[in-house]
């Protein structure tokens, strides 16, 4: 899988519809595959099942300061349509949402997964027109291959931030960073890390991956990939931001944020964890 390929299929864009509006997201797709025979070097594998990853806050919008359920929630496949890139939705609904999501049992873990091999396997059963499309899985995290990850080194971003991106080929935008606090630490105690990248407004649920590479250093050997390399580092999910002191007017009070061109991005392996102990969501569809 060429990184040039798989970046303009990794991810696809995601729409919520609430009776206040709708909201533009990105998801990227995470697989579970089936073992591999290490007795055959090429091999076709069983695709166990797929999910949909993005943020918490894509899939439930905050309006006035709570969360609400969506009464649709869409994600976009790539159809060739009379020699044209249209995007075709697939869309759940609240009960649908509600069965395929799994949470984090942290709720301050601003990820989530669906799951959606089934409703994938249901279009390319009936049609050949889609564009294909490139999850990532386990084995593409940090430490399951030869690539190292460390503070400073390049970060890649890709998705469809709102309101730009390219609408004729309908490939999302890759913009880049480097990681900006140490790697493999929670940063002030919570599983994500630092990115140093200023990034469009709407970019939650970006996929975030290294800098694509052909060669490692592995116990001091050079190693040699014929298809450049790249490690599935985690989900962005926006700024910090530091609240200044308020400022006061007749009858109103504003608060000041200022960024600082930083962005949250969630450790990958809370994947792997919303996977295995993951939570729905509980009460009624509201």
């Amino acid at each position: 899988m060429k990184p040039n390929d798989a970046f303009h299929g990794i991810t696809t864009l995601v729409i919520s519809v609430t009776p206040h509006g709708q909201s533009q997201g990105t998801a990227f797709y995470y697989q579970k595959l089936g073992e591999k025979d290490s007795s055959k070097e090429a091999q076709w594998r069983e695709v166990k099942e797929t999910w949909l990853v993005t943020n918490c806050h894509v899939v439930l919008p905050m309006i006035n300061n709570r969360e609400v359920i969506p009464d649709s929630f869409s994600f976009h496949l790539r159809k060739i349509e009379n020699n044209k890139l249209i995007w075709e939705p697939i869309t759940l609904n609240k009960e649908q949402l509600f069965e395929r999501t799994l949470f984090h049992q942290d709720c301050n873990v601003d990820v989530c997964v669906i799951k959606v091999l089934d409703l994938l396997t249901d279009k390319i059963k009936n049609s050949t027109q889609y564009m294909q499309w490139y999850p990532v899985h386990e084995e593409q995290l940090p430490g399951n291959n030869n690539i190292s990850i460390e503070v400073a080194d390049d970060a890649i971003v890709i998705g469809y931030p709102r309101g730009y991106y390219d609408k004729v080929h309908l490939y999302p935008i890759v913009k880049s960073g480097i990681i900006a606090s140490q790697w493999g630490v929670p940063f002030q105690g919570k599983p994500y890390f630092l990115i140093d990248a200023k990034l469009f407004p709407g970019s939650s649920g970006s996929i975030v991956v290294s800098k694509p590479q052909q060669i490692a250093i592995v116990d001091g050997k050079m190693m040699y990939a014929k298809e450049k390399q790249f490690a599935f580092l985690g989900i962005y999910s926006g700024d910090p931001f530091l609240q200044e002191y308020p400022i006061e007017f007749d009858d109103m009070t504003i608060f000041r944020k200022k960024g600082f061109d930083l962005g949250i991005v969630w450790y990958g392996n809370i994947v792997n964890e919303i996977i295995e102990k993951g939570i729905q969501l509980k009460g009624e569809i509201s």
